[in-house]
């Protein structure tokens, strides 16, 4: 007991914002420098492989060494938040650096009407339940991503005026909130897009009722994230009482041992995540058969694992503290609109708020 309680009074330690500011720049310089030197030949056997994505960087480079060590491919990882990969992958039609493009499945419609994904048919996604293959081909399924919220227990009980944890997404718009909620910046990252998409779905589609709901949200925000990971570190230090993040990157701060709880509100969001081959990759051949690795068990499982996502896959487990999906209460989120709103929402949001 004694061990536990050094260890999170040693991880308490608050990270400053721009601590993690520089983290993640060394981190996404690193990972955009091994990115830049993968071999861009036709597409034989054994070619280097070019991996874009937003999956969290420690999980994302134990997947590539794992395909490397099973199949000899060099994978070269550039991993960005989900705006910016979106934004990257527009910026360089025609002559793409990247095979294979980490995205959520709303976002495969716009990006194939402009060409900038190839459609292909994954012999992995055969055991697969319909909603998780696309029957265009264009996104291919590796797990299922729940929207939520981390609240720091401890400065909770000292600050949310003796309320017990919220249990809705409106138990949130409280006057003790006012400065000390963190969110991920839905123009720029998939998990704060995510948020803003599921509270359009749970008003039922009606979006000026979704945009008074952000109005008073937006109110209570202390800081705008450009990661969807960063929120969950922020509350985790104690930084701000609450944020917005995906249930993946909650579960790996709290089973870090940090004060986080986990909040499920009711309704949320349910978002389907996988990958996409490049249009025009310069190893195609290579993207195609990562995609189907990703897909299969192995994969699925490592996954889950290392992600604390949901599986698509029905032989592979969930992971530990996670709630069953038949414990929660969804949001009716479809990802084909969300994909088609995304750039005027977002556009309004920035306006709307000033970011």
């Amino acid at each position: 007991m004694s061990d536990t309680r050094g260890r999170r009074s040693i991880m308490r330690n608050r990270l400053s914002r721009s601590t993690l500011a520089v983290l993640a720049a060394a981190l996404l310089v690193a990972s955009g420098l091994s990115a830049c030197g993968a071999d861009g030949d036709s597409g034989e056997p054994g070619k280097a492989v070019t991996w874009y994505t937003p999956m969290p960087e420690d999980a994302a480079r134990r997947l590539a060494e794992a395909y490397e060590k099973e199949s000899g491919v060099d994978v070269k990882v550039l991993r960005q938040s989900a705006g910016e990969l979106l934004s990257r992958i527009k910026a360089e039609s025609g002559d793409p650096a990247a095979d294979v493009l980490g995205l959520a499945s709303g976002d495969a419609g716009p990006l194939a009407k402009e060409r900038l994904i190839k459609s292909f048919k994954s012999t992995a996604a055969a055991g697969l339940d319909g909603r998780f293959v696309d029957p265009d081909g264009y996104w291919h399924a590796n797990e299922m991503i729940l929207i939520m919220l981390g609240v720091n227990a401890e400065r909770w009980e000292k600050e949310a005026g003796g309320r017990a944890l919220p249990q809705t997404w409106d138990d949130l718009l409280i006057p003790e909130l006012k400065g000390k909620l963190v969110m991920p910046n839905p123009t720029l990252s998939g998990t704060g897009y995510t948020f803003v998409a599921t509270q359009i779905f749970r008003f039922g589609g009606d979006e000026a009722a979704a945009w008074r709901y952000l109005d008073g949200f937006n109110a209570l925000v202390g800081q705008y994230t450009d990661s969807g990971g960063a929120p969950s570190q922020l509350v985790a230090t104690g930084e701000y009482v609450a944020g917005v993040s995906f249930a993946h990157d909650l579960l790996n701060v709290s089973d870090a041992g940090f004060p986080v709880e986990l909040v499920y509100p009711k309704p949320t969001g349910l978002v389907i995540s996988g990958n996409a081959l490049v249009e025009g990759a310069p190893n195609p051949e290579g993207g195609q058969r990562f995609i189907e690795w990703l897909q299969g068990k192995e994969a699925s499982q490592m996954i889950v694992d290392l992600v604390h996502s949901y599986p698509v896959r029905t032989d592979v487990t969930l992971p530990e503290g996670a709630k069953s999906l038949g414990d929660l209460e969804l949001v009716d989120y479809d990802p084909v609109r969300a994909g088609e709103m995304r750039k005027k929402v977002s556009t309004e949001y920035a306006d709307r708020y000033k970011l």
